[in-house]
């Protein structure tokens, strides 16, 4: 490596140090401030990224470690407390989603791949977002907390055969073994919850509350291992890498010492897919969203409306009061940020330039304008 790498390796944590600050300072998600990064220093800017699929290599890595994360956060039993509503409330997103995607193509004539990424994206919901305003506001232990936190799980767990379907549409896998993937992943997953939920565990906390993880390092090391181990055996089996290193940190988090596996893994996990977020500035074309920019805020607006019409509908239906139904929707009214993930694959897809411009810029605003509309609308409903 020579220093014009080391150079361009400064420059890129620069740019996102700086840009990371400010939108934390505006209390907008951080990882904003990497794409906006990414956007600077891309093709479409300053050309300072030479090499742009040693980051995209990089953020792939990244991305197994944030999944890793996302399982080590997920609460077994906080899922158990309404997890009837929270399966049944994303089931109905989902149908939902491809509805409104099947609509959409009657118009625009969509292929498979842009249906099942546009449904995926109206079946998700921002877990940063939610979990950041619920945080900074208070609500712990309250009704909107407990359902939005169980749904946003469940969201969670379908984004493995989310990855799955729209890696073999893309890719041209078999139909036949791609159901026969699913059919694994589901099970495995039910199986997990139910295990983790009813069994005695004592001995595994015994074993996790040993002399061995009484090292930093070597719970560092136990977290990596055991991440990339999983990821590899899933993908050996057939399934995705990132389903695995899912499920891995769903089992550590809810058997073993969540914490201390934390403590390590979460900031791995951000500055990994910090490469992650450059690549996904590098994608975004900055004169296409400034010439669209009214196109792009009437798609955001349009679907954050069908999305809160979608959740508090379905949450009354399901039995829940107006004003619990309508505040956990509107905490579920914004594009998930996992979004990303599924656009990253996508970009893959042939001919999918145009649309990854449009999805990648509409899933930016949606998350740049999300906590504000959520804070604005808290504080109407606490005046009302």
């Amino acid at each position: 490596m020579g220093f014009a790498e080391i150079n361009q390796i400064a420059i890129v944590l620069t740019a996102c140090t700086l840009m990371s600050l400010l939108f934390i300072k505006m209390k907008q998600p951080p990882i904003l401030g990497y794409i906006f990064a990414g956007v600077i220093l891309g093709p479409y800017t300053l050309k300072w990224i030479k090499n742009p699929e040693v980051i995209r290599i990089i953020g792939d890595y990244g991305m197994l470690i944030m999944l890793f994360t996302v399982g080590l956060k997920l609460n077994v039993y906080e899922f158990r407390k309404v997890w009837k509503t929270a399966i049944a409330c994303v089931s109905i997103q989902t149908i939902f989603g491809l509805l409104i995607s099947l609509l959409i193509s009657c118009f625009f004539v969509l292929d498979a791949a842009t249906i099942a990424l546009i449904t995926c994206m109206m079946a998700l919901s921002s877990t940063a977002i939610a979990i950041k305003i619920m945080e900074s506001s208070n609500e712990i232990n309250t009704p909107v907390k407990s359902l939005v936190v169980s749904i946003l799980i469940a969201q969670d767990l379908t984004l493995a055969p989310m990855i799955m379907i729209l890696k073999s549409l893309i890719f041209n896998h078999s139909m036949h073994s791609l159901f026969i993937k699913i059919i694994i992943s589901i099970a495995s997953m039910i199986g997990t919850v139910m295990f983790l939920s009813k069994a005695q565990l004592k001995i595994v906390h015994k074993f996790f509350n040993s002399w061995v993880f009484k090292n930093a390092e070597i719970n560092a090391l136990i977290s990596v291992t055991s991440c990339f181990g999983f990821a590899a055996i899933s993908e050996y089996l057939g399934l995705s890498g990132v389903y695995g290193a899912f499920l891995c940190g769903f089992i550590l988090g809810n058997a073993g010492p969540k914490n201390l596996l934390l403590a390590f893994s979460a900031p791995l996990s951000g500055m990994m897919m910090m490469s992650f977020f450059i690549y996904i500035g590098i994608l975004f074309d900055i004169v296409f969203i400034m010439h669209n920019i009214i196109s792009i805020c009437l798609i955001v607006c349009v679907i954050t409306m069908i999305k809160l019409l979608i959740n508090t509908s379905s949450l009354k239906i399901l039995g829940w009061k107006d004003r619990v139904a309508l505040e956990s929707s509107v905490l579920l009214s914004q594009i998930s940020e996992f979004s990303f993930v599924l656009i990253n694959i996508y970009s893959f897809h042939k001919n999918s330039i145009y649309l990854t411009n449009w999805i990648i810029s509409t899933t930016v605003i949606s998350l740049s304008a999300g906590a504000l509309f959520i804070v604005m609308f808290k504080n109407m409903m606490d005046q009302a």
